[in-house]
């Protein structure tokens, strides 16, 4: 017992070195130690060795640093039901081991991280209950501390400037941890909880009022947010607070909420009645790109192209108004807000123009690009030309590295590509030779995000029933060595089965299809011809690859062979002829699995037992199916 508790002791102060040292590390050094940390402290619970506040506070912090955050909300979980019950209640009095205050803000930091709101919401009412024990009452300014990061942990450092990202970045892939997606009755319930642990921290009110408010727009209750801005408002003239909490990053989601809205009129009074610091590019932005929106989507009698260019007109005077009234110049986003603004009012000439007269500065921006291309491939012929000769300088810049290509101006070319490759009607038609460069350059891209719009196209091709187009792009992508994914393959086979060409959809099948997409893509035709009572196309299919289907890598073994049917497609086609009162073919479906299972079940025991299972099941209600 005495070496226990000497090695135990030993053990401690190891891992209290391991987190000196790791403020002198470098980045690898650093995930290196914290690993050892990890290891250190998950060998303690491994010999039954007591583990305090200290080591579970630094085993959660090395989890969390290390990116697996589920490990340590798991480990925060654990040790809060052991030492004061589940949810923070204590089970017998005392707890066994009363956690550091930081041990709950490392394990929010983890549910921020994963940007899960559930699991932000379990761990902060968790923390605030346990931290707010009467036994704490000792070390009350600690505990204060404790708490104001606990509150900081939930909402991340930047804040208009990621709504201001939002309005360029429309399609998402840059977005971040947004704390509204917690509601607003969470949030209302946070800020009065800082304001009873944390009055006197102003900053972190105006954090929570703020994405308080930006809730509330979410959620549809305009009235409440803008009356929650107007209480602020009185509370700054009334009261002798040293900071007020209405900041320019209220009033920027204010004016980007009332825009959201359809509220240009009261945005702009909003703004423009707040005083001169308050009012920053962000909310100038805000308010433009509502501008551009109430052009996209025309209000009442607004459908025209005269009310069009009265909005057009509107735009550019409030952006010469931010430039005299408050002296600040616009920036990239305000640019890209004018120019989509030109190409949505139906003036691509006047958009294509102003690009190039603010080429200087707009040329190293891909969105500025993007924005430009779409706009212009979505107006007339001429507009159309212009369009791909654009596409064709993006191409030339990328490949010189003038020009760094995200994400998103990759799906924009690759979707021209497409359209134009899939036969879309367009009333300008581009070079081959242009469309061979462009295409080369765009397969040497991100092969992933490639297949998911392709498989967008084609799926929009079906749903169109343009069957050819779909399969002539499929068969661009196979000579491309884009080799379709599994559900691009089935998408089309449903697509030709749904028209009752069963020996279209089979021949597809087995021309196109790689043999290990065999058997999902008969499952879809199983399955249609079983309920369209084809019942001779389902056994000639049965037939021809009764009773495995053996993948590429070795034909000639077992091993890498799958059952044809297999007890999916058993149960499916049981199922059916049971509902419709087919009793022949019921029963010659049952008498096929009884010799399938005995054929495969030495080479494949888990999958025989599965069809056994499915033939059992089937097996003991065969006497009395139901009647159609």
């Amino acid at each position: 017992m005495n070496n226990m508790g000497l090695l135990a002791g030993d053990m401690r102060r190891f891992h209290l070195e391991l987190r000196r040292a790791v403020k002198s590390l470098s980045t690898d050094e650093m995930a290196a130690a914290y690993a050892a940390i990890v290891r250190v402290v998950e060998d303690m619970y491994t010999w039954n060795m007591r583990v305090g506040a200290t080591e579970i506070a630094a085993h959660v912090f090395a989890l969390q640093r290390l990116g697996r955050h589920e490990q340590a909300i798991s480990r925060w979980r654990k040790c809060v039901d052991q030492n004061y019950g589940t949810s923070g209640s204590e089970p017998n009095g005392q707890p066994t081991v009363r956690l550091f205050p930081q041990t709950h803000t490392y394990a929010l930091d983890a549910a921020v991280a994963l940007k899960n709101a559930y699991f932000v919401r379990e761990i902060y009412e968790t923390a605030i209950h346990v931290i707010d024990k009467p036994q704490d009452s000792n070390i009350e300014d600690r505990l204060s501390v404790s708490r104001r990061q606990l509150f900081w942990a939930i909402f991340p450092t930047n804040t208009c400037e990621s709504q201001n990202a939002d309005i360029q970045v429309v399609n998402g892939s840059r977005r971040t941890w947004d704390p509204a997606r917690l509601g607003s009755v969470f949030l209302a319930n946070v800020y009065k909880d800082a304001c009873h642990w944390a009055g006197t921290d102003h900053e972190l009110l105006s954090r929570i009022m703020m994405y308080l408010i930006r809730a509330l727009f979410s959620e549809g209750q305009r009235r409440r947010a803008v009356d929650l801005y107007i209480s602020l408002i009185n509370t700054r003239k009334t009261s002798n607070l040293v900071r007020p909490l209405v900041t320019r990053e209220i009033i920027c989601e204010v004016t980007f909420g009332l825009c959201r809205s359809a509220r240009l009129d009261e945005a702009y009074k909003l703004l423009t009645s707040a005083p001169s610091e308050h009012r920053t590019l962000f909310a100038w932005n805000a308010y433009f790109d509502g501008l551009s929106n109430a052009i996209a989507k025309p209000q009442h009698g607004m459908a025209h192209v005269g009310a069009k260019q009265k909005a057009l007109n509107r735009l550019r005077l409030a952006i010469r108004e931010m430039e005299t009234r408050d002296g600040i110049e616009p920036d990239l986003v305000t640019r890209t807000i004018w120019l989509r603004a030109c190409f949505r009012s139906g003036q691509w000439e006047k958009g294509v123009k102003w690009f190039r007269a603010n080429f200087e500065i707009m040329q190293h921006d891909p969105v500025c690009w993007d924005t430009v291309v779409r706009g212009a491939l979505g107006s007339c012929g001429a507009a159309q030309e212009t369009g791909w000769q654009l596409i064709s300088d993006i191409v030339q810049r990328a490949e010189s590295h003038v020009l760094g290509v995200d994400e998103r101006m990759l799906e924009t070319v690759l979707q021209c590509m497409l359209e134009h490759l899939a036969n879309v009607d367009a009333e300008f038609v581009p070079d081959e030779a242009l469309l061979r460069r462009i295409l080369e350059w765009v397969e040497a891209k991100q092969p992933l995000a490639r297949q998911q719009v392709f498989a967008i196209t084609i799926n929009a091709l079906l749903r169109a029933n343009r069957i050819q187009c779909a399969l002539d792009l499929h068969a661009r992508m196979a000579r491309g060595s884009m080799w379709p994914a599994k559900s691009i393959n089935c998408m089309i086979v449903a697509a030709l089965a749904s028209d009752n060409t069963y020996a279209t959809a089979r021949e597809f099948i087995e021309r196109n299809l790689p043999r290990q997409h065999f058997v999902a893509a008969y499952f879809v035709l199983f399955k249609r011809a079983a309920h369209a009572k084809r019942y001779s196309h389902m056994w000639n299919i049965f037939d021809t690859h009764y009773p495995e289907i053996c993948v590429p890598q070795t034909p000639t073994q077992s091993e890498y062979a799958t059952p044809f049917p297999d007890a999916a497609m058993y149960n499916t086609v049981l199922r059916v002829t049971r509902e419709y009162g087919d009793v022949h073919e019921h029963k010659r479906l049952l008498d096929r699995m009884q010799v399938h299972i005995g054929v495969v079940s030495d080479s494949m025991p888990r999958a025989a037992q599965r069809i056994a299972s499915v033939y059992g099941y089937y097996r003991n209600r065969q006497q009395d199916p139901p009647p159609c």
